[in-house]
């Protein structure tokens, strides 16, 4: 077992809450600031509907992670129970993750109100829909209990004023941040990609994340089937599971690219599997930041994106990858084909791509961040009830 966390009553005491710990990148993040700070704070983790894949693998460590086990719909015993478990660790500061942490944790203030509150939002729903009910309970209530806000790109600080009734300038962006992968080891890179059916001179293209209405796979494998017919030694793989995977593993049959589109379902070694792709694609409807994509650019693979969310913010068109119009199958068929065809130029691209990672979206520019917001918070409560800031 690796070493635990250890609380300390030296230390101020921070609690995330998150729906709960399964597989995804919203999740993965939450896991990642655990372990960077829980030598820092007194960590608490507070799972609004199920623990999670995930949540054992923090305990194992000494990170506390309880659940509330919220109900369907509106829950309202949620802010009373949040409320009695925020109290009883003595939490400090509150740093929800997505609008409805938020939401019962901004509720949680009107029964707890010692800690400072943050929100977090990591990704929107597709498409968006205005409700005028909610935006004006935000605006005049839930702001008034929270004390930062936070977005992990430009475009959702933007949906968070359309949609949430919150005001720009009062949102931060901190950008999600990854470490750099291990690289693989000799002869590890073609093994696994003969083990998906590829050969070293095929041309791999792929994707990691859950399987998902969101992500728009269905335009990456008819993008990939197209590029084939131009290409013929483009091959894919599709990392991940979830809700749309047999439409997915339908589809791949009736496009004729059973033996040229590998769906590997989950994978633990996921970012190994990126190593060996030669162009990572996302063709998402949304996105937040994807921290699938940082890894991608972090282990120096070349990467083409829809122009959606923070996409653009990440990946340069034509600098540091390929942007293509959402929904746009010929477009996206067009960039597999280039990276496919130009080695030169997709290095070059692959090069800028890492050198962006390492400029803006590395582990420590993303705890730095939080680090300066979290002592901010800290020392202003400090000040206001005479403790001694540490």
């Amino acid at each position: 077992m690796a070493d635990s966390a250890s609380t300390s009553p030296n230390r101020p005491n921070l609690a995330y809450v998150v729906n709960s710990l399964n597989a995804g990148g919203t999740e993965k993040l939450v896991v990642d600031m655990s372990l960077a700070f829980a030598e820092e704070y007194n960590l608490l983790v507070i799972c609004l509907d199920e623990p999670g894949k995930w949540a054992a693998s923090l305990r194992e460590r000494g990170i506390e992670v309880v659940c509330l086990w919220r109900q369907p719909g509106l829950d309202l015993s949620m802010p009373l129970k949040l409320a009695r478990c925020l109290r009883a660790a003595g939490t400090n500061i509150i740093h929800a993750h997505q609008c409805t942490p938020w939401f019962y944790g901004a509720l949680s203030r009107l029964y707890y109100r010692a800690p400072a509150l943050i929100l977090e939002e990591h990704g929107r729903f597709y498409p968006e829909i205005s409700n005028w009910k909610r935006a004006l309970v935000n605006r005049w209530l839930i702001r008034r209990l929270t004390h930062r806000f936070v977005a992990v790109s430009a475009d959702i600080r933007y949906r968070l004023e359309a949609y949430e009734g919150l005001d720009s300038g009062q949102i931060q962006v901190i950008y999600n941040g990854i470490s750099a992968p291990d690289p693989l080891l000799p002869g590890e890179r073609d093994a696994l990609r003969a083990s998906f059916g590829a050969g070293p001179a095929d041309f791999v293209v792929g994707t990691v994340g859950r399987f998902d209405a969101i992500k728009n796979l269905p335009m990456l494998v008819q993008a990939v089937a197209r590029a084939q017919r131009e290409v013929p030694r483009v091959r894919g793989v599709l990392v991940g599971d979830g809700p749309v995977m047999p439409a997915i593993r339908d589809l791949v049959v009736s496009t004729g690219m059973g033996k040229s589109i590998h769906l590997t379902g989950f994978r633990g070694d996921a970012g190994k599997v990126t190593q060996c792709m030669d162009l990572f694609v996302l063709s998402s409807l949304s996105e937040g930041t994807s921290m699938a994509l940082l890894e991608a650019m972090a282990a120096g693979v070349p990467a083409a994106v829809t122009a959606v969310g923070g996409n653009p913010e990440i990946v340069l068109d034509g600098v540091t990858g390929w942007t293509v119009p959402t929904e746009d199958v010929d477009a996206l068929a067009r960039a597999i084909v280039s990276a496919a065809s130009d080695d030169e130029r997709r290095s070059a691209i692959a090069d800028a791509g890492r050198q962006r990672y390492v400029g803006q979206f590395t582990r420590r520019h993303m705890i730095d961040g939080y680090r300066t917001l979290y002592r901010q918070l800290f020392d202003a409560s400090a000040a206001v009830d005479g403790r001694s800031p540490k």
